[in-house]
C-alpha cells in the first residue's frame, strides 16, 4: 500500500461525469438555480415526479412484449441486480456485419436513454421503412437498457417529510465486504447520505478480462494507493499505471463485460446524464443570457490526439491524459461520431437543440469506454443530457428524448450507410467544452 501524495488528474475533479459532491455554482443553497434559456428551472424537491418513466416491472413487460411479437428481437436475461436480484435484460436486433453495443442507465437516476432506447427498438422491431430496413440489413446492435436497476427504482425521503420517494440514484444497493477485495475501492459509498452504499459502476470496469483478474485472487498489495479513507487501484497493465480502475465487483459491471465481449462490436455507446446543468460558452448575445447545454458528447482517444486533449499535461504519463491502448484510426472514428451528433442537433438552427457542447476527455480506467473499447477496438462515444432524475425528476423529458433520439437514429444512419468516415474528425474539436455549472447534483 502507498501513501498518495499528489493530486489525482483522473479522479472526480476533473472528470465529473456527475460524480457525488461536486460543487454548485449557486452557494445560496435554493434548488431552483437560476434559469437559463434552452433548461428547465429545477423547482423544489416536492416536485420531483418520475412517473413518466418506466419502473422495472413495465420494462420487463415490455420488453417482453416486443419479444413475443416480433421475430427480430432476440431477448435475453444476462444478469440480476446486486440486491433485489431484478433482471438485467439484453436486446439483440439486426443481422448486419457491423456490431454496435450500447448500454444506458448504467447510473439509475440517468433515465432518458433507457426510454429513448426502448422507443428505438419498438421502432426497429415493427417498422418497414427503407431506413429500418437498411439498419436491421447492415447492423447487430446489442442493447442493455438498464443496466441499474437497483439505483433505477431506489426510494428515500428527499423532501424531509418523512415519507420516501421514489427519486432514483447514481449507484447500486451492495455491500463492500472483508474479502471481496484487499480494500474497499474509493467508488462504494452511500448516496445520499445516510443511505445503504453501493458502487459507481462506471468505476467498476477493469481492462483485464475476467479470465485474467479476480480482485480476491489477482490484486497486489503494492497497486493499492490510499488516500485518507479512500482507496484506489492502481494497476498495472502492459507496461503502464492504470490509475483508480476498478475491480468488477459488482455482477451488473460483470454481466455487461461479459456482454459486451459476446458481442465483439466495431462501436460502442453509453448514454448518461450531467449533474446539473452546464453554460454554452460564448452563447450570450447581450440581451439574453448564456444558453443551458441539454446535452454534451465526449469521444474516447489515444495518443494521436494527445495534444488536443483539454487536461494535456507534459509532465504526466500517457495514460493520464488519453487512453494509450486507442489506435489512430478507432480514434479519429471517435470523434467522428461525437461530431457527426453535435452537428446533425445544431443543423436544427437556433433553438434548444443548438446548444450541444463537448465533455472534456481524459481516461477513466474504471469506465465502460475506456476498459472495454480497446478489446475490439471499437470508436467509442457518451452522451450526457444534463441534469439527474434527483435534480429535476422528468422535467424536460420531451427535449431531452429528443436530442437523445436524434443522437442514436444519426449514429446507426450513418454507420448503416458507410458515411460515417465522410465526417471530418476536426469539427468534434470546434465543439465548445462545457461552460460554467448552473447547478450540481444534490
Amino acid at each position: 500500500m502507498r501513501r498518495r501524495t499528489y493530486l489525482r488528474s483522473t479522479g472526480a475533479a476533473l472528470f465529473g461525469l456527475g460524480a457525488a459532491g461536486a460543487a454548485s455554482a449557486d452557494e445560496s443553497g435554493d434548488r431552483r438555480g437560476t434559469y437559463r434559456p434552452g433548461g428547465p428551472r429545477q423547482g423544489s424537491e416536492r416536485s420531483i415526479n418520475l412517473n413518466a418513466f418506466h419502473t422495472n416491472e413495465q420494462l420487463t413487460k415490455a420488453l417482453r412484449k416486443l419479444d413475443g411479437r416480433s421475430d427480430r428481437i432476440r431477448l435475453a436475461q444476462i444478469g440480476e441486480s446486486a440486491d433485489a436480484g431484478d433482471p438485467i435484460w439484453e436486446v439483440t436486433v439486426g443481422e448486419g456485419d457491423t456490431n454496435v453495443h450500447l448500454i444506458t442507465q448504467i447510473h439509475g437516476d440517468e433515465a432518458v436513454g433507457t426510454e429513448v432506447a426502448l422507443k428505438v427498438l419498438k421502432d426497429l422491431a415493427d417498422g418497414g421503412s427503407s431506413r429500418i430496413e437498411r439498419i436491421l440489413d447492415e447492423l447487430t446492435l446489442t442493447v442493455i437498457p438498464r443496466v441499474n436497476p437497483d439505483g433505477a427504482m431506489y426510494e428515500y425521503d428527499v423532501d424531509d417529510d418523512g415519507r420516501d420517494e421514489w427519486v432514483g440514484r447514481r449507484t447500486n444497493t451492495q455491500a463492500w465486504e472483508e474479502g471481496d477485495s484487499r480494500y474497499e475501492p474509493y467508488y462504494h459509498y452511500a448516496s445520499p447520505e445516510g443511505t445503504e452504499p453501493g458502487y459507481d459502476m462506471n468505476r467498476d470496469f477493469n481492462i483485464r478480462p475476467p479470465s485474467e483478474f479476480d480482485p480476491r485472487t489477482d490484486d497486489r498489495e503494492e497497486w493499492w494507493t490510499v488516500d485518507g479513507d479512500e482507496a484506489f487501484l492502481d494497476m498495472p497493465y502492459e507496461g503502464y499505471e492504470l490509475g483508480s480502475s476498478g475491480l468488477r465487483l459488482a455482477p451488473e459491471v460483470r454481466a455487461v463485460t461479459e456482454s459486451y465481449l459476446r458481442a465483439d462490436p466495431d462501436f460502442a455507446i453509453t448514454h448518461h446524464h450531467q449533474s446539473g446543468g452546464y453554460l454554452v460558452p460564448d452563447s450570450d448575445d447581450g440581451n439574453e443570457p448564456p444558453k443551458q447545454t441539454i446535452m454534451s458528447v465526449m469521444a474516447a482517444y489515444g495518443p494521436a490526439y494527445r495534444d488536443r486533449a483539454p487536461y494535456e499535461d507534459p509532465d504526466l504519463p500517457v495514460e493520464r491524459v488519453v487512453n494509450p491502448f486507442i489506435d489512430d484510426e478507432t480514434s479519429a472514428r471517435s470523434l467522428r461520431m461525437n461530431a457527426l451528433v453535435a452537428d446533425a442537433l445544431a443543423e436544427r438552427g437556433d433553438s434548444v437543440f443548438d446548444s450541444i457542447t463537448r465533455y472534456g476527455y481524459g481516461p477513466l480506467w474504471g469506465s465502460y469506454l475506456d476498459s472495454l473499447t480497446p478489446h475490439t477496438d471499437a470508436p467509442g462515444m457518451l452522451y450526457e443530457v444534463s441534469y439527474q432524475t434527483g435534480d429535476i425528476g422528468q422535467k424536460a423529458l420531451g427535449r431531452m428524448m429528443e436530442a437523445t433520439k436524434v443522437g442514436f437514429w444519426e449514429t446507426f444512419d450513418a454507420l448503416a450507410e458507410g458515411t460515417l468516415d465522410e465526417v471530418d474528425e476536426e469539427r468534434y474539436f470546434d465543439v465548445p467544452l462545457h461552460g460554467e455549472p448552473i447547478s450540481a447534483r444534490r
